[in-house]
């Protein structure tokens, strides 16, 4: 599997959740958020692209995904976060991957609160 358009797979992930679509609905979207977006919402990107190789070729390849929990309201997007944590975080067969958390952060921009999930899938 050429995981250069892994991003898909985690969005589909995501609306797969029935607990965040109660939430945002299908508010999720790739690098950013069309304009005047009201409400909670997601935003993932690919940022970053590891291949390991041997001498028969790519041996692994390790793609970073950060995804955004993008909220008003600082404790939704605690919530958001977690949800996005539970949904993401443990090892998938279709297709054939494993999603962990490598790193969080939060920021706030323009009367957002963003929480900052970086994923690793291998």
């Amino acid at each position: 599997m050429n995981k250069l358009a892994i991003t898909t797979e985690i969005r589909s992930i995501l609306l797969d959740s029935e607990e965040i679509t109660s939430l945002i609905g299908k508010k999720i979207f790739p690098v950013v958020a069309p304009l005047k977006t009201e409400g909670d919402f997601i935003i993932y990107q690919r940022d970053g692209y590891k291949q390991e190789y041997t001498k028969m070729g790519v041996a692994r390849q390790i793609p970073t995904v950060f995804v955004n929990a993008v909220s008003d309201d600082y404790d939704r997007s605690l919530q958001l976060a977690s949800l996005i944590y539970e949904a993401l975080e443990g090892q998938f067969s279709n297709p054939d991957i494993t999603i962990h958390l490598e790193d969080s952060t939060e920021d706030y921009s323009e009367g957002k609160y963003f929480q900052v999930l970086q994923f690793s899938v291998e």
